[in-house]
């Protein structure tokens, strides 16, 4: 026995046990963010005024659109991503706080005509008030991931 009078065998397994969920979240985080073969630069469309476009490498094209605008905070959110001169395996939008960790947020959207996808989300309140947010398009097609982020900001709920 220690000091403290818990065995050190034990102690030690406590310490191991800390590494290992510690590990674990930094792999946890690490799979979770965007990864991407082409990723577009920054866009600078405001998606509290309109619908965002962006031009692919090598031909195509994206629309993406959230609704209502101005973006609220803890209400549904309408997702819409057009897509032009591709044909898309899946389409995520991942939502991430740019200056703090809003937890995980990445819905898939569902093919609901040729070249139209749609989904819903909802962002959550920042404690702080007003937030920035990134919004990723995230498109795969022909063995590749895309990349588009999007910035907007979020008032109070």
């Amino acid at each position: 026995m220690d000091a403290t009078g818990k065995s050190a065998p034990r102690s030690r397994l406590i310490d191991v046990l800390i590494l290992l969920a510690i590990a674990l979240i930094g792999v946890v985080t690490w799979k979770l963010q965007p990864r991407s073969d082409v990723a577009i630069p920054l866009s600078n469309c405001n998606l509290n005024l309109q619908i965002c476009a962006a031009d692919l490498p090598g031909g195509g094209s994206i629309e993406f659109s959230v609704e209502p605008r101005p973006i609220p905070v803890v209400r549904p959110l309408a997702l819409r991503v057009a897509v032009e001169g591709i044909e898309p395996e899946k389409i995520e939008v991942d939502f991430a706080g740019t200056a703090m960790n809003m937890g995980f947020n990445r819905p898939q959207l569902k093919r609901v005509a040729s070249g139209r996808y749609e989904g819903q989300t909802t962002l959550p309140v920042c404690v702080s008030g007003g937030m920035e947010w990134q919004a990723t398009v995230i498109v795969t097609a022909g063995g590749k991931v895309i990349a588009l982020p999007f910035r907007f900001d979020s008032g109070h709920a």
